[in-house]
């Protein structure tokens, strides 16, 4: 029997959670809450759902505009390899856009609105990102790569970020020169003031290096998670609409004062 990797990908990931959780009930770490696991698999459901409900129309627009590449590389094992490097330029990018420009942190917010780091976190996908990575993801298109090839990279990258999510994997010396290993994106999704917009890649961290954007885990430091000012709520439109809504009040205190 032949299985999708996406499902063997799925019950490692459940699996995972499920041993994670075992080790922190046993040792009490409070690297859980029950509460804050229901929201992260809920938005992880509700965008693996939206995934695959808009995949076919974004596959057939993509096709679409591959037509007007003006030219088109061959898959070859170098294209894969080139493809892997733009993929993490592209996702760098856009995930350091989505921390520095509000409108989109206000899509990617809820992903670290939570106070836990844990592998269910990593489920607490920003729920309208789907929308913005198969937009910010189309240059590759006119670089010359298939649409399928993308989708497929893409996803690739997506499915190993959720193994950053976890305190359970101490250092990797060597391993987090190049890579972006647990210990990093711990820095990523802290508060601390030492930690804020620091470690933007996805399976690489070599872009923080370049750009300056890299910071690396000082034990010294009691890491905390989630956002600077605590959400403090558990409610699903809550998580997702906060900062539109703060948005909203702002702009709405800005036109009384004028």
């Amino acid at each position: 029997m032949n299985l999708n990797p996406v499902y063997i990908f799925f019950i490692i990931y459940i699996t995972a959670i499920v041993i994670e959780a075992a080790y922190d009930h046993y040792h009490q770490k409070g690297l859980y809450d029950a509460r804050d696991t229901m929201v992260n698999l809920l938005l992880g459901a509700m965008g693996v759902l939206l995934r695959i409900v808009t995949k076919g129309t974004w596959i057939a627009l993509w096709i679409y505009l591959y037509r007007f590449a003006p030219f088109q590389l061959p898959e070859t094992i170098w294209s894969w390899v080139l493809l892997f490097f733009c993929n993490e330029f592209i996702y760098y990018w856009f995930h350091r856009f989505s921390h520095q420009n509000r409108w989109l942190w206000a899509v990617h917010v809820n992903h670290h609105s939570s106070e836990k780091m844990n592998f269910s976190n990593a489920a607490r996908v920003p729920f309208l990102n789907v929308a913005l990575h198969n937009l910010f993801w189309i240059p590759l298109l006119f670089i010359g790569f298939n649409p399928m090839m993308i989708f497929t990279m893409e996803t690739i990258g997506f499915l190993f970020a959720f193994f950053q999510h976890t305190q359970l994997i101490g250092r990797l010396p060597v391993f987090e020169l190049i890579f972006n290993a647990p210990s990093h994106h711990r820095v990523h999704h802290a508060s601390n003031p030492e930690y804020i917009n620091k470690n933007y890649g996805n399976v690489l961290i070599i872009f923080d290096r370049l750009f300056g954007t890299f910071k690396e885990e000082d034990r010294k430091i009691n890491t905390r998670f989630g956002l600077q000012k605590s959400l403090d709520s558990y409610n699903f439109f809550t998580v997702i609409f906060h900062e539109w809504v703060a948005m909203y009040k702002n702009r709405k205190a800005a036109n009384s004062n004028s």
